[in-house]
C-alpha cells in the first residue's frame, strides 16, 4: 500500500509538473478540456467495439454497441438542448454581471441544471420502462445517472469562469479517465452493461459531491428568483433554437432505431459521430468568443472583438480544413483500424458529415449570443428543423440511410446562411468576422475531395 501510494504520488506530481509547462489561458484552456471531453466519448466508442468484437459473438457483441449507443441516444436527446443552452449562455451572462451577481449566478445555474436533471431522469427512466421493457433495469439506473451527473457540468464552467484553467484540466482527465474506465473495463471482463453503469452511478454521485464544495467555495449559495427569472429570458430563446436546431441528430437516429435493424443502427450511429477535434475546436472558439464580443459590445468596441474572431476562425480553418480532405480519403482505412468489420461501412455516413466543416467554420451564432440577440434562434431554428425533416424522409427514400446524412449537411449550412443574413440586417457583414476569400476556396477543395472519394477509393493503397 505504501509503495501505491508513492507510486500515486509520483504520478500526480508528474501530471501537476506537466501542466505546469503548458502555459493555459482562457483560449486553449476550454479547448484541451473540450478535447478531454469528446476525446474520451470517442475513445470509448473505438474501445468498445474493440473489446465487445474480442471477447463476445458478432451477434452479442452489435446487441451491447447498440444498447449503449441507445442509453446515449436516449440520455443526450433529454438534455442537450437546456445543457448547451444554459451553460452557453452563463459564460457572456457572467462576464456582463457585477462581482455580487456573478457569485450569485453560478449556484442558481446549478440549481436550473438540477432541476432539469432531475425531470429528464425521470423521463428515462419512465420511456426504458414502456419503450425498452426488457432492459427497464438498465435505463432506470443510467436515470440516475442523468439525474446526477448532468448539474456537474456547472463545474466545468466554474473553474473556467474563475481563471482556474490547471484545475479544470485535472478535473477533466480525472473524471473522464474513471468514466472511461468504469464503462469499459467490466464489459472487458466479460461481465453484463448493467454493471458498468451501475459502476458509472457511484462517479456521478462523488461528481456530484464534489461540484456542491466547489459551489460552496465560488458562490452565493442562496436561491434569486428574479435573477433565475432574468438569466432564463437569456436562455430560452437559445434553448428554441439549440432543441430544434439539434435535435434532428436525434431524430435522425430514431428513424434509423425505427426502420431498421440493431446492425444498421450501430453502424449509423458510429458513422455520424464527428472527429471530436472539429466539435472541440468549432464549439470552444464560438463558446470564447460569444464571452470576448459580450465584453467588447458592452464597450461599445464591437468591431474589434469581431476582428479578433476573425483571425482566429482564420487559424481554424488553416488545419481543419486540410484535416477534413484527408479524412474523406482515409476513413475507410480509419473505420477498419479503429472499430471492426461490422461497423466499416459506417465510413459513408461519416465522409457525409465531415461536409459539417463548411458549416462549422462559420460563426454568426457567436456574434449574436455575444451581442445577446438571441430571439432570432427562434425563427432560423425553426426553418432548419422543417428542412431537415422533409430532406430526410425524401432523402431516405431515394438512397438510403446515407440520405439522412445528405439531409442534415444542407439544413445546417442554409441555417448559417440565415444567420449570416440577420448579421446583415444588423450591419454586421460577413467579411467582418470571416476570412470570406480563404473559406470559399478551402470549402470548393473539400467538396471536390469528397467528390473523389466517392469515385476512387485511395483506402487501398494503406492495406
Amino acid at each position: 500500500m505504501f509503495r501505491n501510494s508513492i507510486f500515486a504520488s509520483r504520478k500526480q506530481f508528474a501530471l501537476n509538473l506537466s501542466l505546469k509547462n503548458i502555459s493555459l489561458n482562457k483560449y486553449n484552456s476550454l479547448q484541451i478540456f473540450q478535447f478531454l471531453k469528446f476525446g474520451s466519448m470517442f475513445a470509448i466508442s473505438i474501445l468498445l467495439a474493440k473489446i465487445t468484437y474480442g471477447r463476445f459473438t458478432s451477434g452479442y457483441s452489435t446487441l451491447i454497441l447498440s444498447r449503449h449507443e441507445m442509453l446515449m441516444l436516449l440520455s443526450s436527446s433529454l438534455t442537450f438542448f437546456w445543457v448547451s443552452s444554459i451553460c452557453n449562455t452563463l459564460i457572456p451572462f457572467y462576464h456582463a454581471s457585477d462581482e455580487d451577481k456573478k457569485k450569485r449566478i453560478l449556484f442558481n445555474a446549478f440549481a436550473i441544471l438540477t432541476i432539469f436533471s432531475l425531470l429528464a431522469g425521470i423521463a428515462t427512466a419512465v420511456i426504458g420502462q414502456f419503450k425498452y421493457g426488457k432492459d427497464a433495469d438498465l435505463f432506470q439506473m443510467f436515470a440516475l445517472v442523468v439525474f446526477l451527473n448532468t448539474p456537474t457540468f456547472i463545474t466545468d464552467y466554474i473553474f473556467y469562469l474563475k481563471g482556474k484553467y490547471r484545475s479544470l484540466i485535472i478535473w477533466g482527465i480525472v473524471s473522464f479517465s474513471a468514466h472511461m474506465l468504469l464503462l469499459c473495463l467490466p464489459i472487458y471482463m466479460k461481465q453484463t452493461l448493467n454493471l458498468a453503469v451501475n459502476l458509472l452511478v457511484i462517479l456521478a454521485l462523488l461528481k456530484f459531491n464534489y461540484t456542491i464544495i466547489i459551489l460552496m467555495k465560488y458562490s452565493s449559495i442562496t436561491f434569486h428568483t428574479r435573477l433565475i427569472k432574468e438569466f432564463m429570458i437569456k436562455v430560452m430563446p437559445f434553448m428554441f433554437s439549440i432543441l430544434l436546431a439539434g435535435s434532428m441528430d436525434y431524430i435522425n437516429s430514431f428513424i434509423v432505431e425505427y426502420y431498421y435493424s440493431d446492425a444498421d443502427f450501430a453502424i449509423f450511429r458510429y458513422g455520424a459521430k464527428e472527429l471530436p477535434v472539429f466539435l472541440i475546436m468549432a464549439n470552444s472558439l464560438s463558446n470564447i468568443y460569444s464571452g470576448e464580443i459580450a465584453n467588447f459590445y458592452k464597450a461599445n468596441n464591437l468591431e474589434l472583438g469581431l476582428q479578433k474572431l476573425k483571425a482566429s476562425s482564420r487559424k481554424l480553418m488553416r488545419w481543419l480544413f486540410p484535416l477534413t480532405i484527408l479524412l474523406i480519403f482515409i476513413s475507410k482505412y480509419f473505420f477498419k483500424v479503429a472499430y471492426n468489420n461490422d461497423l466499416i461501412s459506417g465510413y459513408k455516413i461519416f465522409n457525409i458529415y465531415l461536409l459539417l466543416i463548411i458549416s462549422r467554420m462559420l460563426f454568426p451564432q457567436t456574434v449574436i449570443m455575444g451581442m445577446m440577440k438571441n430571439r432570432i434562434f427562434y425563427l432560423v431554428s425553426t426553418n432548419y428543423l422543417i428542412l431537415n425533416i422533409i430532406l430526410s424522409f425524401w432523402f431516405v427514400s431515394l438512397i438510403g440511410i446515407e440520405g439522412i446524412a445528405y439531409a442534415t449537411v444542407i439544413a445546417y449550412l442554409v441555417e448559417k446562411i440565415l444567420l449570416l443574413v440577420y448579421c446583415k440586417m444588423e450591419g454586421i457583414d460577413v467579411r467582418k468576422f470571416t476570412a470570406l476569400g480563404e473559406y470559399i476556396v478551402y470549402s470548393a477543395l473539400t467538396l471536390f475531395a469528397f467528390y473523389l472519394s466517392l469515385n476512387y477509393d485511395i483506402a487501398h493503397l494503406w492495406q
